[in-house]
């Protein structure tokens, strides 16, 4: 799996499924990020339709996140959606949000679906690479601060809090050219590495897979499951930087609709139990990541941008306190 053609041969034959009427996720609190459009948008409903009963609905832009609820509360009246600003491009709103979260009473399933897909070079508030900024970094600073409440919920309810971290089968496609850097994040920040088209997408999103395996080696599978689902190509707005009239038409042509593509989270969030904990799912089946990934290099490099990851956060973040959240 994971070549390009394999990619559009599952596009073209390949069925996702919802989640089987009979599940019931009844007091359950779950928090999205990058929900009021697309796929996190669908997954609010899916699970609000399954008896979740509360949503937390991370977004950028409050009005459009409140028009979601909006949308959401005209088919889901009795689940209380809330609309709290997240800024991944920001540590400080990261720890803000993270902080705000302490307040509920319990956290149950939080599905990271934030991303954006810059193809020509952008940097973030905080000085990185926007790409790395927000899918790596933002992804990884937030999974660290919402462990400890999925842990300590998992005490009260004797049940494995869920940790679902969307991710790519593009991470198959990219060279990683900085793999090699002294410092990786440190090289990813230098403009002369950005690459074309694609290529910085696609390395954040094998910056993911890394980050989420390290991350589910560190954490009992008892108390919270760690998977990260690929959901294949979507139509929506995140790819709104494609103007193309062929990309246009290859959207038509091959994907699938946000409700589907909501149904690879939601399958991976609920139905995946433990043998899914440190698992890349692809057609909502465990499937081994990329070679590169599964290599001796690539697991080097998994702990060489963990050890790198944190020390940024140490120096970057260090109200984050992010020695406290893997005891």
């Amino acid at each position: 799996m994971g070549g390009q053609f394999a990619f559009l041969v599952t596009q073209i034959t390949f069925k996702p499924q919802p989640l089987n009427p009979s599940v019931r996720l009844d007091q359950q609190t779950a928090i999205i990020t990058g929900s009021n459009v697309g796929i996190g948008l669908e997954t609010a409903r899916q699970l609000a339709s399954h008896g979740v009963s509360r949503i937390i609905l991370g977004v950028r832009d409050i009005n459009k996140g409140n028009a979601a609820k909006d949308d959401l509360k005209k088919s889901n009246p009795n689940c209380d959606f809330q609309v709290w600003e997240l800024h991944q491009d920001s540590h400080d709103s990261i720890i803000a949000f993270a902080e705000k979260a302490k307040s509920l009473e319990r956290l149950d399933v939080v599905l990271l679906n934030a991303a954006v897909k810059q193809l020509k070079w952008t940097a973030s508030p905080c000085g990185h690479e926007e790409n790395v900024q927000v899918n790596h970094l933002g992804t990884a600073l937030l999974s660290l601060l919402l462990l400890p409440l999925l842990k300590s919920t998992s005490e009260q309810t004797g049940k494995p809090g869920r940790l679902t971290i969307t991710t790519s089968e593009v991470h198959f496609w990219t060279p990683f050219k900085e793999k090699a850097a002294p410092n990786i994040l440190e090289r990813m920040d230098q403009k002369d590495s950005f690459g074309d088209d694609m290529e910085r997408y696609n390395t954040s999103k094998l910056l993911v897979v890394l980050w989420f395996r390290e991350l589910a080696s560190k954490v009992d599978a008892k108390e919270v499951i760690i998977n990260a689902p690929n959901p294949g190509f979507v139509a929506s707005q995140f790819h709104r930087h494609h103007s193309s009239a062929g990309f246009k038409l290859l959207t038509k042509l091959l994907a699938w609709t946000p409700t589907q593509g909501a149904y690879f989270l939601t399958d991976a969030a609920v139905t995946k139990q433990a043998e899914s904990h440190g698992a890349y799912i692809q057609e909502q089946k465990i499937t081994p990541p990329s070679k590169f990934v599964l290599s001796t290099e690539g697991k080097q490099v998994q702990k060489k941008l963990w050890d790198e990851t944190i020390a940024l956060f140490k120096k970057e973040a260090p109200t984050a306190n992010i020695d406290s959240t893997l005891l």
